[in-house]
C-alpha cells in the first residue's frame, strides 16, 4: 500500500464528557433550569466579565442542561463518505435514550454491516458528540474557550448572533488530534457558534485545529454541524442536529486518507480512499418517539 493512513480522531475526550454529563444529570434536579453550575461553572460570570457576552452566557446554560432536556428518541442516521473513489453510504439507527446515544442497523452501500462484513473492522459507530457533547466542550474549563462577537446575520428569516471562539495551545488540556501513526496532538483550535439571537439556541457550530505542526500528517480538519428545531414524531418539537459536515485534508497528495467523524466518542469510518481530501456528510433524518417493545414466548410445560 502506497504513502500512509491518516486516522482523525479530533476532541476525544470520552472520560472527561462521560464524568460532565454524570454530574449534570445530579444536579439537574438540584438547580432551576438555565441555572447551571456543573463542574462549578457558573454561565453568568460570562456576560459579568463582557456585557458583549450575555448571548454566549446563555448558550452555555442551554449547552449544559441540553441533554437533560431532550426526549428519549430514535433517528436515522446517513452518512456519506467522498473521495476520489465513488461515494459510499454508511447508515445506521440511532437509539438517544437516559441522555446516551446507541448505534445498530448498521449498513453499507445498502448492505447491512455485521462482525463478519467486508470493512467491518474499519468501520465503527460511537457518539460524535451532537447530542450534547460537542456544546457542553466549550464550557468544561471556565475560561479556557475565548469567545468574541464578530457580526449579526440571520439563517432564514431567524436572526442571528456570530461569535468567534478560540482555544490556545497553552490552554489545550482536553481536546486532543490523533494521527494514523497514533500520535496525539493538543493543538490550537478555532471556530464559529451561530446563536438566536432570542434564545442564545445554537443554530450551528464549526470547529477546526490551527498551526498545526509539520509532523503531523494532517494538514487541516475541519466540522460543520447545524441545528434546527425538529418535530420528534409523538413527543414535540426540539432543537436537534440535522446534518454535520466534516473534512480532512493530509499533507501528501498519494496518501490514503481515513475519515472520522470529529468531536468526542468520535464516529470512525475508515475507507480505501487515495485522496488528499475526504469529506463526510452526516444527516440526520425521521426523528420518532423512542418506544420499548417487548415479545411474550410461550410456556414450556414439563414432559
Amino acid at each position: 500500500m502506497n504513502g500512509c493512513r491518516i486516522l482523525v480522531l479530533l476532541l476525544a475526550v470520552v472520560p472527561a464528557c462521560a464524568a460532565q454529563d454524570t454530574e449534570a444529570r445530579s444536579d439537574a434536579a438540584a438547580v432551576p433550569p438555565l441555572v447551571a453550575t456543573t463542574n462549578g461553572i457558573n454561565c453568568q460570570n460570562l456576560a459579568t466579565k463582557d456585557a458583549g457576552l450575555d448571548l454566549i452566557a446563555k448558550f452555555c446554560e442551554f449547552a449544559l442542561t441540553y441533554r437533560h432536556q431532550l426526549p428519549d428518541f430514535i433517528v436515522q442516521q446517513t452518512t456519506t463518505f467522498r473521495g476520489t473513489h465513488p461515494a459510499t453510504v454508511v447508515t445506521a439507527q440511532v437509539t438517544f435514550r437516559k441522555g446516551m446515544e446507541h448505534y445498530s442497523y448498521l449498513t453499507l452501500n445498502g448492505k447491512p454491516l455485521t462482525p463478519e462484513s467486508s470493512l467491518s473492522r474499519d468501520v465503527g459507530f460511537r457518539s460524535a458528540g451532537e447530542f450534547g457533547s460537542l456544546l457542553v466542550d466549550l464550557f468544561t474549563l471556565p475560561g479556557a474557550v475565548e469567545f468574541k462577537f464578530r457580526k449579526a446575520s440571520a439563517v432564514g428569516d431567524v436572526p442571528v448572533s456570530i461569535y468567534e471562539f478560540h482555544l490556545p495551545q497553552d490552554k489545550n488540556t482536553f481536546w486532543s488530534l490523533r494521527d494514523g501513526n497514533g500520535r496525539a496532538w493538543k493543538p490550537e483550535f478555532r471556530g464559529e457558534v451561530w446563536l438566536e439571537q432570542k434564545t442564545g439556541r445554537p443554530l450551528r457550530e464549526e470547529i477546526e485545529p490551527v498551526h498545526l505542526p509539520a509532523e503531523c500528517q494532517i494538514e487541516s480538519a475541519k466540522t460543520t454541524t447545524d441545528y434546527a428545531m425538529t418535530p420528534v414524531k409523538e413527543v414535540g418539537t426540539f432543537l436537534l442536529p440535522v446534518k454535520s459536515e466534516s473534512k480532512v485534508c493530509g499533507r501528501s497528495s498519494g496518501s490514503e486518507t481515513a475519515l472520522g467523524l470529529i468531536l468526542s466518542d468520535p464516529t470512525l469510518a475508515s475507507l480505501d480512499a487515495p485522496a488528499r481530501c475526504t469529506t463526510n456528510v452526516l444527516v440526520f433524518h425521521d426523528y420518532r418517539k423512542f418506544a420499548a417493545t417487548s415479545r411474550v414466548l410461550p410456556g414450556f410445560s414439563e414432559p
